[in-house]
């Protein structure tokens, strides 16, 4: 697969994501992972919803993703989780260096 990759997900607060989130460090599918407070907007099973949720940004190699994935998938308390991956086009030599340091190869 080759590259770098973000992945995006949510949580509905931070202790649930901070469980998750150490789990992936551990494991060392993402060198970087960094919280955001969002407010969400949607329709779930025909309700329409306006949670506070944290968004969460899991800086990766790409050839992790079905692992992260996989793993996401296992930990998360949603039913269906939000798991986006967005390709880096382009990123700093010695940033893209740090992930291939801090990531373990699949």
């Amino acid at each position: 697969m080759g590259g770098y990759g973000i992945v995006m997900t949510t949580f509905p607060d931070e202790e649930q994501a901070r469980h998750v989130i150490e789990e992936i460090v551990k494991r060392k599918l993402a060198a970087c992972i960094q919280e955001i407070k969002i407010k969400s907007h949607y329709t779930w099973k025909g309700n329409l919803c306006h949670d506070d949720e944290i968004l969460v940004l899991l800086k990766t190699r790409k050839e992790l993703y079905a692992e992260l994935e996989r793993t996401l998938l296992e930990l998360h308390p949603y039913e269906t989780p939000e798991i986006l991956l967005v390709d880096v086009e382009k990123g700093s030599a010695a940033y893209l260096a740090w992930i291939d340091d801090e990531t373990r190869e699949p």
